[in-house]
């Protein structure tokens, strides 16, 4: 296993290509093929999330305080900064400016009691046309529910079941994708159309831990299956067809992220170790939660007039935030977790102890 910086590299190319897909507000800067696609980092986030999170539950099912730990250290990564921002979306921004408050609670963001309770993916009609930050938070709403329920299943099935488990779900999805995309169904932040991403990320964790695996055997073919299934997505997503899309997105996420774990390629580990990037993925939930900030500040003052003086200004302001929220707010809580030690599996080597928690 690699040590974190590959994986906070990875986690920095994940919320730079949502952070470039977001500035569509900007069409004359051309980004084209990465704004109209950068939403499939979210994906990787899920892959990701998937892989870290059932190595560190796989690695201690057997400690004491298994449950209490893994939830108790969650919460302190993720709720901090989430309920500040939920406050000043629906506390702050409506007593700082009181014309926005009809569109914070009005019908594009309603229910406001859905998000501090993680169901605005259910329960907002189109989540991602919610008001402000909130458009972004339904897929921590997701990866809230898959902590809910996943801790329960890892702890009570063995690896041998996990592993049929996470093929299972890989292999229905697309099938309840199409299925629910018939009768009209937002697929998009469906915690059950999202699954096959979180389960890549999952069986993969499985699999390193087998006594049989060797790493570099697999090296090629994940290069062959990123380079195929992202041809693959980007073509039938111009089709329109994303229910089969997100399979094909998973499974490039997916081989990126034993990529970026296994290959021992020098321009590899000197992309994924080079400084910039792997900060960005250090401070990357602050860049993803709250980058919807500046660009409503650069729409707010019209600002996309001047695209590429407002695309710099915005980046940076996104950047600026994120930094303080990890150190004044996300670093305070993080060491709380020592209190939450986990008791690790002997028999296992953990992930955790080489790669951190996910930021998102």
């Amino acid at each position: 296993m690699k040590r974190s910086r590959q994986l906070d590299a990875v986690r920095g190319i994940a919320v730079l290509l949502v952070l470039i897909h977001n500035t569509d507000i900007y069409p004359s800067l051309h980004l084209g093929l990465i704004a109209n696609n950068g939403w499939m980092g979210v994906d990787l986030f899920f892959v990701l999330s998937g892989f870290l999170i059932t190595g560190i539950l796989v690695d201690t099912k057997k400690s004491e305080g298994y449950f209490l730990n893994f939830y108790a250290r969650r919460c302190l990564r993720i709720w901090p900064l989430y309920y500040s921002a939920i406050l000043f979306m629906f506390v702050i921004v409506p007593l700082l400016h009181p014309a926005e408050a009809q569109n914070i609670f009005g019908a594009r963001s309603s229910p406001w009691w859905a998000y501090p309770l993680f169901l605005q993916n259910f329960l907002v009609p189109i989540p991602t046309n919610a008001a402000g930050l909130l458009g972004v938070t339904w897929s921590l709403a997701v990866e809230e529910q898959f902590y809910l329920v996943w801790p329960l299943i890892v702890r009570f099935c063995t690896e041998a079941q996990l592993r049929k488990i996470a093929l299972g779900v890989i292999c229905v999805s697309p099938v309840l994708r199409f299925y629910l995309s018939l009768h009209h169904v937002n697929i998009y932040s469906n915690t059950f159309c999202r699954l096959d991403g979180l389960m890549a990320g999952a069986l993969l964790a499985l699999i390193i831990r087998s006594s049989s695996f060797e790493p570099a055997r697999f090296i090629m073919p994940a290069w062959t299956a990123m380079f195929v299934s992202a041809a693959l997505a980007l073509t039938i997503d111009a089709l329109h067809q994303r229910w089969i899309v997100f399979s094909f997105v998973a499974l490039s996420a997916v081989s990126f992220v034993y990529i970026a774990l296994f290959s021992q390629q020098k321009w590899v580990q000197s992309l994924l170790t080079n400084r910039l990037l792997v900060y960005t993925g250090t401070i990357s939930y602050g860049i993803y939660l709250l980058q919807k900030i500046p660009l409503d500040a650069v729409k707010a003052f019209h600002l996309e007039r001047y695209p590429f003086a407002a695309f710099p200004i915005a980046v940076v302001a996104t950047y600026a935030m994120a930094m303080l929220s990890w150190n004044l707010l996300e670093k305070p809580f993080l060491r709380l977790k020592r209190f939450f030690d986990r008791t690790i599996n002997s028999q296992s080597h953990t992930a955790d102890n080489m790669v951190k928690v996910p930021t998102s």
